[in-house]
């Protein structure tokens, strides 16, 4: 509970009146009610004497002594989404906002929200100025969480607003960033393989079709990080004017996906970033109305023996065909590097049929 609902039920509890409490404390009754709606806060030097009146503790009155769980964070950002979506993303953010302040020592409910509100500004039918107050308050939470002695969060926050500067063309704020965070290959060297342990254990213990599902996830997630490196190198050798280089490693990244049983999606991502490189309209086209289709069907991992063990976990949220379509229609709308096809018939088509 927040300290406005404490003042309220504690003095409920021992059936005093605000004019009593007002008296005690020596504050105008009118004090005390705006305490009891949250508009405003008793002073810092008022605490100690209210906790002893209210029969309490300071760490009582200020909610430290109790906080939400993992599960209960998971349904409130749930609860923020269905709000955003179903009436505004500023009621959204404010009750999102009240939580943060009533649980002002929670981390990871900090985290979850900020994450979330990021992602959800992104498709909110707000201005440029109308967005600014919003990415300014989000921002302020992402500085704090970078002081967290809780490694997880503060790399995560971290690499977001190292993300951010290098967007801005802020790079040398960016390499500070950069400097603080952990090689992941020394960090690794330094750290027993949990996961491979875990394996050999399920092996030992006559649980083999646990090991194999563990083992799934390892896979998938090192073949999605070889599909992102080899899109990445391709684009950076098209930088460099190694269009032949370029277009060949783009070709084993689209290799890798029937090769490995992954999301057909997955194949045309690097080609794509070439061509729009080389401002190809006619290949470009053909490729976008490749990726609006493969957009449009859900990866189905249980008719691979690569994956089938793990089909039953939650689709990821970037391989949702909503979710997909509404970035790609962003990007095709917003990047000034479509900007080549902006009076071609097709494009205007191709973003006609994108659902929104």
């Amino acid at each position: 509970m927040a300290i406005h609902q404490i003042i309220y039920k504690k003095r409920k509890e021992l059936g005093l009146t605000q004019e009593q409490l007002a008296a005690y404390l020596n504050v105008s009754t009118a004090a005390v009610s705006k305490w009891e709606n949250g508009v405003a806060s008793p002073d810092i030097s008022l605490l100690p004497p209210l906790a002893r009146l209210l029969k309490t503790d300071i760490n009582t009155l200020l909610s430290f002594t109790e906080d939400m769980t993992e599960q209960e964070i998971h349904h409130f950002c749930e609860k923020i989404t269905t709000l955003v979506r179903e009436k505004s993303f500023a009621e959204g953010f404010q009750e999102a906002s009240e939580k943060i302040h009533e649980f002002p020592h929670n981390e990871t409910l900090l985290h979850s929200l900020a994450l979330l509100l990021d992602s959800l500004l992104l498709f909110a039918d707000l201005s440029v100025d109308e967005r600014h107050p919003y990415e300014e308050t989000i921002t302020v939470w992402y500085q704090r969480l970078s002081a967290s002695s809780d490694d997880k969060i503060r790399n995560s926050v971290d690499y977001i607003m190292a993300s951010r500067l290098i967007r801005t063309g802020r790079y040398d704020e960016a390499q500070m960033i950069l400097n603080r965070m952990p090689d992941k290959e020394e960090f690794m060297r330094s750290v027993a393989d949990k996961a491979l342990l875990q394996v050999l254990l399920y092996e030992e213990q006559g649980q083999p079709e646990k090991a194999a599902e563990d083992l799934q996830r390892m896979l998938l997630s090192s073949l999605n990080k070889v599909q992102l490196l080899l899109c990445k190198l391709a684009d950076a050798e098209a930088s460099a004017g190694e269009m032949q280089a370029a277009e060949h490693i783009a070709e084993k990244a689209a290799q890798m996906t029937p090769l490995f049983d992954l999301w057909p999606y997955n194949a045309y991502v690097a080609s794509l970033q070439i061509n729009v490189r080389k401002q190809d309209a006619d290949e470009t086209m053909r490729l976008l109305k490749e990726l609006l289709q493969a957009s449009q069907s859900p990866w189905d991992m249980a008719s691979s023996p690569l994956f089938c063990r793990i089909r039953k976990d939650p689709p990821e949220k970037s391989t949702h065909p909503e979710f997909l379509s509404q970035i790609l229609k962003s990007d095709l709308e917003q990047d000034p590097a479509y900007d080549f096809l902006r009076n071609r018939e097709d494009f205007k088509a191709l973003l006609a049929s994108c659902p929104s």
